[in-house]
């Protein structure tokens, strides 16, 4: 009975053991690197996202940019990243040096970059421009106990070109007042210039007033057209410079259209828009490349070109 117990046993034993060491050699190994699955969605309720050109922000007065400027650009970029609506472009990236398009006035040419900007398949091109600032004391020159505020008003501008139509869709101007107050004991009234000359009063208020047209610049872009544009074509392959980032995703089907001809008013001979171009055929997304690129397989039609335009079909 005893060899008839221990010789169903064995069997059970051997069973619970070869289940813990397949566990243990399933487990991935603490030095291993976890590979996780990457979701397949490229964009969410957001829809597709603009591209926009933000470029340096300039200073009235010198028609170059500061620190301050620097960090109202950045608090603006930002703020415009998390609305999921917008893919940043820096002035980095344009082909050019943007600074030659600065004209006397010390303002961007807009009309002149958002034509290079729509050979990008960009939407949109922006200019912060800080038009003044300004700083002033208030309270008793004279005490022993004083009560001192500062403040500081700045004013600043944003305009925003659509560079489909190179059309100005957009032109604010905000003014955001910070202040700071403090008691002065026993200190002379020459020493409140420290107050005034506080340079964070300053860099709050330009930020402020920049940051105030975000919601502005948000709906006044989600308004354009989006496009793209052919970057490369190899074969069957078609290489649109818009993937992932710009919420392209796998299975979009997208319309390639040649470019289209600029119109311009015979009297004044101003620019009026640009014509649609030729529909040319649709092409499939299968991949991505790149930081923002995906690759499509021709679905209908022929004869694409690189800088043919396309759409969301």
């Amino acid at each position: 009975m005893l060899s008839l117990r221990l010789f169903l046993l064995f069997p059970f034993l051997a069973f619970i053991g070869c289940s813990l060491f397949n566990s243990n050699r399933n487990q991935p190994s603490s030095s291993q690197p976890v590979v996780r699955d990457v979701p397949f969605e490229a964009r969410g309720d957001e829809g597709i996202r603009q591209r926009i050109l933000v470029l340096p922000f300039i200073n009235s007065k010198i028609g170059t940019q500061s620190e301050e400027l620097a960090l109202a650009r950045q608090a603006l970029v930002q703020d415009l990243l998390r609305t999921g609506r917008f893919v940043v472009v820096d002035a980095q990236d344009f082909p050019e040096d943007v600074k030659k398009y600065l004209t006397p006035e010390g303002e961007y040419n807009l009309g002149e970059i958002s034509k290079k900007a729509a050979e990008m398949g960009l939407a949109a091109v922006l200019e912060g421009k800080l038009l003044s600032v300004k700083a002033r004391k208030t309270g008793e020159p004279i005490g022993i106990v004083r009560d001192i505020k500062a403040e500081v008003t700045a004013q600043g501008r944003i305009r925003v070109f659509s560079a489909i139509n190179g059309r100005e869709v957009l032109n604010e101007v905000r003014t955001a007042i910070v202040e700071s107050r403090t008691t002065r004991v026993l200190k002379k009234s020459y020493t409140d210039i420290n107050l005034i000359d506080d340079p964070q009063l300053t860099r709050n208020a330009i930020i402020q007033a920049f940051r105030q047209i975000t919601l502005d610049v948000v709906r006044s872009v989600e308004k354009l057209s989006w496009e793209g544009r052919v970057a490369m074509l190899q074969g069957e392959r078609v290489y649109i410079n818009a993937g992932r980032l710009s919420g392209i995703q796998i299975g979009d089907i997208l319309k390639v259209t040649e470019e289209g001809k600029e119109i311009y008013d015979p009297e004044t001979g101003r620019f009026i828009g640009m014509a649609p171009g030729r529909m040319k055929g649709t092409v499939e997304i299968v991949s991505y490349f790149g930081k923002d690129g995906s690759i499509g397989i021709i679905h209908s039609g022929s004869g694409f070109e690189e800088n043919d335009r396309v759409e969301i079909y």
